[in-house]
């Protein structure tokens, strides 16, 4: 059999470089530049063997129309809300996302999230080395820090224990929810860590807020108005899931409010963001551009664990992180 031709089916760069390190002699990787067209996408699709999905890179019925040697996508990460899984199904297509190194790596942007928003990280650089200001003082009495405080975790998979063994390193309570209500495991017994009854539960009682669930037809828009109103006045929002959870303009007018006292944002309802959405003018946001998985390492030890899987499948063994 003939070594695959994988589709990079994202943007072109640096990241890319580093998947073309991991191929095995004789295997080719494209990418997706910006200057391609969608004639361009549709003859560099028409030519793959295997496509790698990156962020939410549109991958749409005419695209999959063109690929007539495609056999697998394999996601970069492990979201799939940005595929039609009923249309790769259709097709008799193959569906894997790769988890390998995930969960460290956005826990640990989310519990810089919580840090920089919780302690005003932006503003603090912005006084002293732009505006010419010594805030020695000022923001002692409003800003939050994780030792002491609890911390509520919407979720409670690999990257949710990530984040929880990382807060409880510094000193934090942790409660968390997930629907199915599954007992937490011998892992967390005599740590302060405990199962809340309801959703409602985590938000009023926490100073800190991160989700770390996937998005579902079922939990769109879950985080609204209402629920954004039970939270405490301190306390801080943070997002490296899906902006989908989330009802954006409530998010506005409850920070506007000052319930949450902050947010910290990876993720948002459209992306990329305009650049007038509402909460960049607000100073008590901190965002980053959807990279919580974005490091080098990650991108190095995803790129050999997604070709070793593509080996895998070209062999017909057994795969990792098959969906189906």
């Amino acid at each position: 059999m003939t070594a695959p031709h994988l589709l990079f089916w994202g943007p072109e760069g640096p990241v890319a470089e580093l998947w073309r390190e991991a191929l095995p002699v004789g295997w080719r990787l494209s990418a997706l530049r910006d200057r391609d067209d969608e004639e361009g996408k549709l003859r560099l699709i028409a030519d793959a063997d295997v496509v790698v999905h990156v962020d939410n890179t549109p991958l749409t019925a005419a695209h999959l129309d063109a690929a007539t040697r495609l056999r697998l996508v394999h996601r970069q990460g492990v979201g799939v809300d940005a595929l039609d899984q009923d249309q790769l199904r259709e097709r008799g297509l193959a569906l894997i996302v790769c988890s390998t190194g995930t969960a460290p790596v956005v826990a640990e942007h989310a519990v810089m999230l919580m840090m920089a928003a919780g302690r005003h990280l932006v503003r603090l650089h912005d006084d002293v080395a732009r505006q010419g200001r010594w805030p020695k003082w000022e923001y002692r009495n409003v800003s939050v820090g994780l030792y002491g405080s609890t911390v509520g975790l919407v979720g409670f998979g690999r990257i949710a224990q990530a984040v929880a063994r990382a807060v409880l390193a510094v000193g934090s309570d942790v409660v968390t929810y997930r629907r199915q209500q599954v007992p937490l495991g011998e892992e967390w017994n005599g740590l302060p860590v405990r199962t809340a009854d309801s959703l409602d539960e985590v938000f009023a009682g926490s100073d800190f807020v991160s989700l770390h669930c996937p998005l579902l037809p079922e939990n769109r828009g879950m985080v609204d108005g209402r629920r954004l109103a039970l939270m405490r006045e301190h306390s801080v929002f943070v997002n490296t899931a899906r902006g989908g959870l989330v009802v954006e303009a409530d998010l506005v007018a409850a920070l506007r409010a000052g319930r949450p006292a902050a947010a910290g944002l990876d993720v948002f309802a459209q992306e990329p963001v305009a650049p007038d959405n509402p909460l960049f003018a607000l100073p008590n946001v901190v965002v980053t551009p959807h990279c919580a998985a974005g490091t080098r390492q990650l991108a190095a030890l995803k790129a050999r664990a997604v070709v070793d899987n593509v080996a895998r499948f070209w062999a017909g063994e057994p795969l990792e992180d098959r969906i189906f």
